[in-house]
């Protein structure tokens, strides 16, 4: 046993001082021949030329940049990365054309080929770290589609990817390999980068028009990025190589889910279309949630909306909230709203005069609508129990400009109105009446006295004292 281990040792040794001794004879071939040290001047020459065009490049782009402003911002953040791709890119091109005359004027090319290739890899890696401005893309290029380049330029590929794809395993009747994981984080991420772009320019396109209105606008954008994703989840797994006749079965388990657990999820979707379809909330509206929930529509979301209310809060409202509850929407068809103020005087005042008062208080302010059918008024509500309650109503053009302000203003009006002639406005009085009631104070402390005080109180309780003369005294006493 011992034997048959040295001897498998001594033949590897053997094997690897062969390999080893190939490597020199082609090292010491490649070095004897001429032609070598030229390839290998050639490139250091382009290389040094790339690198100087490059430098020079970057330099001219980093002075100030004359003209229009509007360009300078955008020109300034996208020249410097392409500024970095001009000396690889120079490189490339260069080291191609010097192989294809090298193939003409000597006998081989394989050095300005290899450097090629690397400078392939050179400017991959560049536009990757100068152009990509995703984490994630950035590292699954560096460590995936960089090396895999690499292993490309060297013929060593394939190799690789037989190894990856004897690592398999079988997941219903579909099999998943190594290689296709790989292949699916690379197709996914680049695709779905891909789509984020596209999505925000679509949506910018979409918002430009000005002849749709913002409900319609949003909606065709939800739909073209929903329209979008499916498009590029099926090409992504049509380029990973799985079937797509495998996915009925996650389909109707996709199925299952929405009925019980994506329920309300689905539900909050179906809703936020049929918002955008119906327009009965647009972007901008003054709305109020029968929680309570009152602010302007911010957002319009595929799950949930945002009420911005006035305190600042961002609130997300479900989209179902919107369609299965009461919503105020107090801009949806005019952005008119009514201002009521509620006041009461005392039963000895003028009315008509009190009428009066509190109703040129609202005629009088600046804020109020001077619209012929909105003008405001003032009624005779009730009798109550301390006080005579009139009810003011007023409408103001735009309620985006607050309520609470108008309604302030007005009631400073109506209490100097009716301070000036003389109306009261009184507050709510109650009269107490305690009948049989046995209160019990407890045995209060007594006060410290004086002496005056004590001596009148000697004299109360010895009133005989006083008044009996003393031979009456020892009369008594014999």
């Amino acid at each position: 046993m011992a034997q048959a281990d040295s001897s498998s040792i001594n033949s590897y040794i053997a094997e690897m001082s062969n390999h080893t001794s190939d490597a020199q004879a082609w090292l010491l071939a490649y070095i004897q021949q001429p032609h070598t040290y030229t390839q290998f001047a050639i490139i250091v020459g382009i290389l040094a030329l790339a690198l100087l065009i490059g430098r020079l490049a970057q330099k001219k782009i980093a002075e100030p940049i004359e003209g229009d402003r509007s360009n300078i911002r955008t020109i300034r953040k996208i020249a410097p990365r392409l500024a970095a791709l001009i000396a690889p890119a120079i490189s490339v091109i260069l080291l191609i054309a010097a192989a294809r005359l090298a193939l003409r004027f000597m006998e081989t090319a394989d050095i300005l080929e290899t450097a090629t290739r690397l400078a392939t890899i050179w400017l991959m890696w560049t536009a990757i770290r100068s152009l990509v401005n995703s984490p994630l893309i950035r590292t699954i290029g560096m460590w995936i589609l960089v090396p895999a380049a690499f292993l490309h330029a060297f013929n060593e590929l394939g190799q690789v990817i037989e190894a990856l794809e004897a690592a398999s395993f079988d997941v219903g009747k579909v099999e998943i390999s190594a290689y296709t994981i790989v292949k699916g984080i690379v197709f996914f991420s680049v695709l779905f980068w891909m789509g984020k772009f596209l999505s925000q320019s679509g949506g910018e396109y979409i918002r430009r028009k000005d002849g749709l209105t913002v409900s319609t606008q949003e909606l065709l954008v939800k739909l073209f990025d929903i329209a979008l994703y499916i498009i590029l989840f099926i090409v992504s797994l049509d380029l990973i190589g799985i079937d797509l006749t495998a996915l009925t079965v996650f389909s109707g388990a996709l199925g299952v889910g929405l009925g019980f657990g994506l329920q309300k999820i689905a539900s909050n979707f179906i809703s936020g279309i049929i918002l955008l379809s119906e327009k009965s909330v647009t972007l901008g509206n003054l709305v109020e949630m029968d929680n309570g929930t009152f602010g302007y529509m911010r957002k319009l979301g595929a799950r949930a909306s945002v009420i911005e209310t006035f305190d600042g809060k961002e609130v997300m409202v479900p989209n179902e909230d919107f369609i299965t509850s009461r919503v105020a929407n107090l801009t949806h068809t005019a952005n008119t709203g009514r201002v009521d103020v509620p006041v009461g005087v005392s039963y000895g005042a003028d009315l008509a005069e009190a009428h009066d008062c509190i109703l040129a208080a609202a005629t009088e302010y600046d804020g109020a609508s001077k619209d012929d059918d909105l003008q405001p008024q003032c009624f005779l509500r009730s009798f109550g129990d301390s006080s005579v309650n009139f009810l003011l109503t007023f409408w103001i053009d735009d309620v985006h400009s607050g309520r609470w302000r108008a309604q302030s203003d007005v009631m400073f009006a109506v209490w100097n109105n009716l301070k000036d002639a003389g109306i009261e406005i009184p507050f709510p009085q109650r009269d107490l009446h305690i009948k049989d009631a046995k209160i019990d104070f407890g045995d209060k402390a007594r006060a410290p006295k004086s002496e005056d005080e004590d001596e009148d109180e000697d004299e109360d309780e010895n009133p005989a004292a006083d008044d009996t003369p003393a031979g009456e005294e020892n009369d008594k006493a014999a």
